[in-house]
């Protein structure tokens, strides 16, 4: 081939790669939620705790960060455990939490703080207010490397995380684990009996310790409910969702599996 067209092909070749990577970077942050303020979602607030409010070192490290995430779900999900740490003013807007094993540098980047925040011991704390799409009994169902907590009405009802975060102390279950989910396993929350048009506060917080690979999962589980099984056993649930929205087609080893509910659940403002 001339050299002329090996150097055209050649930047071709490296737009198009340049451009695949623009996507998934783009593809990674929208998973985090959207900036949009009159679009539907939970707010989403990302806190770093290696930092104070006045960016100075917090003395906060990955073999401390698990006592934070303990004294935050003790004391009944009380921000004000939070609020001593450095807090990007600007939050985002998820209508799921489906995060599929990625670095966890793109939770920063997600809110444009990576310049400043790098990506270890930081946490997501989710919060709004919903209802389920039909009357009944449910139970929340999640795992996250390397924490993730359910709260409905302030009360601690799902720890999906991974074992040296110690989270057992607080919430603890005799349920066996779900599904593969990463490099983790399901967990199944407490059943919480709801109404459909009654909403009830949610409060979701995942979070990150050393840096490193991340992922973060919510479904649920409706009792009484027909699911189709993995080849383990395990009940195939739908995502939590707030709206329609794209779940990653990922490699099977980078979530669990899961389904599309018929309807989402209610938000309200």
């Amino acid at each position: 081939m001339p050299l002329h067209l090996l150097k055209i092909s050649a930047v071709c070749c490296c737009s198009v790669l340049f451009g695949g990577l623009l996507q998934a970077q783009e593809n990674n942050a929208n998973l985090f939620g959207s900036s949009e303020k009159d679009g539907n979602g939970l707010i989403a607030i990302i806190y770093d705790l290696k930092q104070t409010q006045s960016m100075q070192p917090s003395q906060i490290t990955a073999d401390t960060y698990p006592k934070v995430v303990q004294e935050f779900l003790s004391k009944g999900w009380d921000e004000v455990v939070l609020n001593k740490f450095f807090r990007v003013t600007r939050p985002l807007y998820s209508t799921q939490i489906f995060i599929p094993g990625m670095d966890a540098g793109a939770a920063p980047k997600a809110y444009g703080v990576d310049k400043v925040m790098k990506a270890s011991c930081w946490v997501i704390h989710y919060k709004g207010q919903v209802s389920p799409p039909e009357d009944g009994t449910y139970r929340f169902v999640g795992y996250a490397d390397d924490a993730l907590a359910v709260a409905v009405n302030n009360k601690t009802v799902c720890v999906g995380a991974r074992h040296d975060m110690q989270l057992e102390k607080i919430w603890n279950t005799k349920e066996k684990k779900g599904a593969k989910a990463f490099n983790g396993d399901l967990t199944y929350g407490e059943w919480i009996t709801l109404k459909k048009g009654e909403p009830v506060d949610l409060d979701v917080l995942v979070g990150e310790r050393p840096g490193g690979d991340f992922c973060a999962f919510l479904l649920y589980q409706k009792q009484g409910e027909a699911y189709q099984m993995d080849k383990d056993g395990h009940p195939i649930l739908p995502v939590f969702q707030l709206a329609p929205m794209e779940i990653p087609n990922k490699k099977p080893n980078d979530a669990p599996p899961f389904t599309r509910a018929s309807e989402t659940w209610q938000q309200y403002r």
